[in-house]
């Protein structure tokens, strides 16, 4: 039995010394990828140090041991810090006011939650391995108390989840007015007489087009094959921004529709967003955006999603904002019929009631806004609609969510192309954009091989055909469909966006990402008019029509 216990310990030591130490490096290579040769060399060298501490130290403390595992000082700040990987390395980003967000607003369907934990099982099994490794080590004693000590304080002082606020919190950032004195505000432009004296010719109609995740370095094929040639078309008709980068807080579906139709990020204090979501139902109230201006012009407007309406607050966002018929996933599914999707409704039953919606805003005679979200390009592996199996022309060795990209852009060039036929798109403007950069997904390493930009294709009568390559952002695209809509603005800016239609350089192009992401992080001078409650929004929520 001395003998057993002894080969057990020095046996196992080693065994459990690299699984713990191999899993961290792994885990942390998730997020510093291009330092993975770096981590490599500092985890063999934590391996090796280990391993000798483990030989050379009192075996007889090894035969006392009647347990595998200890409790240890480092437990409790090692699973926030794994935590932050996990979030960081499963969505692309962390951010508490966004995750809060979220969470509050309704993040995701039970569904989609389990989804994500079968396509990340791999990196929870390694988080746990970790944890459980550590515990070994403190029970055979490797894991000295000095050890443990040092570990607890670097996972403490590596976490950005707790030192980001921290650092906030202590430093004033010189750029947290930045933002502020660059900020054009078009509130003007919802009042009556704006509506009335700035139309001269008949208002023109908006058909704008959420294509989740379809960035732009989808387009090239050697790399993912034609996933985007059916957009090709359209791309190529107006104006397309090649050089579309994705700033801070504009990276989810959410923020991505703010920017798009506000001009700005996606800015929020988390206590000051509940309370108007909670008390309110209303979303950045105290800024105007694309949908204010539309509906002081006589516009009447739709929102068609396949999420719920509650998802991440996109319903009360286009209920704060002039929108008078709201569409979520469960609406879409009794409409058109079907048995959905994991979340709500797929993306050809999105399009088939949008067409009938499209259909009878024609015929309503007044101009309209049809704003429609499909969702096919999701992290991580895409929604395949039912109607695209087998149809796509990829291999079928080809991740699904290659195939469920071009099923979503087929399906809405089918869509065009036929509203088109009708006579449905006559002097409508036609946007097609992706809201945001895909999240890490099964072709996240393909993806970051590359220059990774969104795609914005906007076209239409009068829209000339042109690629700007200037360096932009999608809180450009507001002030660009404003002015493919003939609303005057002054020096070409809405918000912090500039028309890409214009002469002027956007304010990205001026300050550089890098900067003008510093300046968003920093903003805290311009959020909390954001979302304080505009008298004259008080019974907006009132008028929607939840169809």
């Amino acid at each position: 039995m001395h003998g057993f216990i002894v080969n057990r310990y020095s046996v196992s030591g080693p065994l459990i010394s690299v699984a713990t130490v191999g899993s961290l490096t792994w885990l942390v290579s998730l997020i510093y990828f291009q330092e993975k040769g770096l981590l490599a060399a500092v985890g063999l060298g934590i391996l090796i140090a280990l391993v000798l501490m483990d030989r050379f130290r009192d075996k007889g403390a090894d035969q006392q041991k009647t347990g595998w595992f200890r409790l240890y000082f480092s437990l409790f700040p090692g699973l926030l810090f794994l935590v932050y990987i996990y979030i960081e390395s499963a969505f692309g980003y962390f951010d508490w006011g966004a995750m809060l967000m979220h969470v509050d607003a309704g993040i995701l369907t039970p569904g989609v939650v389990v989804e994500y934990l079968m396509h990340t099982g791999s990196t929870i099994l390694v988080i746990a391995v970790v944890l459980f490794g550590l515990a070994a080590l403190k029970a055979r004693g490797t894991l000295t108390r000095g050890l443990d000590v040092a570990l607890m304080a670097f996972f403490l002082a590596a976490n950005p989840m707790l030192t980001r606020p921290i650092v906030a919190a202590m430093h004033s950032n010189p750029l947290h007015d930045f933002l502020a004195t660059r900020f054009v505000d078009i509130t003007p432009l919802t009042k009556p007489e704006a509506g009335t004296a700035s139309v001269a010719a008949a208002p023109k109609n908006l058909v704008h087009i959420f294509v989740e995740s379809a960035e732009r370095t989808y387009l090239n094929k050697a790399e993912f094959g034609d996933v985007m040639d059916p957009l090709l078309e359209f791309d190529k008709r107006g104006l397309s921004a090649t050089n579309m980068v994705q700033l801070a807080y504009t990276n989810n579906s959410m923020a991505g529709m703010v920017a798009a139709n506000c001009g700005t990020p996606l800015l929020m204090t988390y206590f000051t967003t509940r309370q108007y979501l909670e008390e309110n139902s209303q979303f950045l109230p105290g800024l105007t955006c694309l949908g204010d201006v539309l509906r002081a012009r006589g516009y009447r407007q739709n929102f068609i999603s396949g999420w719920p309406l509650g998802f991440t607050g996109q319903g009360a966002f286009y209920a704060s904002h002039g929108y008078s018929s709201l569409f979520g996933g469960a609406e879409v599914v009794a409409a058109v019929g079907g048995p959905g999707s994991s979340f709500g409704a797929d993306d050809a039953q999105v399009l088939d009631m949008s067409f009938d919606v499209l259909r009878r805003a024609q015929q309503d005679g007044r101009p309209f806004s049809l704003t429609i979200a499909v969702s096919g390009g999701h992290a991580t592996d895409g929604y395949l609609t039912d109607k695209c199996i087998g149809k796509t022309g990829l291999s079928p060795q080809a991740p699904n969510i290659l195939h469920a990209v071009k099923c979503t852009n087929m399906l809405i060039a089918d869509f065009i192309h036929k509203a088109e036929a009708e006579g449905l798109m006559a002097d409508a403007v036609l946007v097609l954009q992706s809201d945001h950069l895909s999240a890490p997904s099964t072709v996240t390493d393909r993806l970051n091989k590359y220059e990774r930009r969104n795609f914005f294709s906007l076209s239409g009568a009068g829209i000339p055909a042109k690629a700007y390559a200037g360096l932009s952002g999608t809180i450009d695209i507001f002030p660009t469909i404003l002015d493919a809509l003939d609303v005057p603005l002054a020096n070409d800016q809405a918000a912090f966006g500039v028309s890409l239609l214009g002469d002027r350089p956007t304010l990205t192009e001026v300050f550089g990402q890098a900067q003008f992401d510093e300046a968003i992080y920093a903003e805290d001078v311009l959020v909390r008019s954001f979302w304080k409650l505009k008298p004259s929004r008080t019974d907006v929520a009132s008028e929607v029509e939840l169809d």
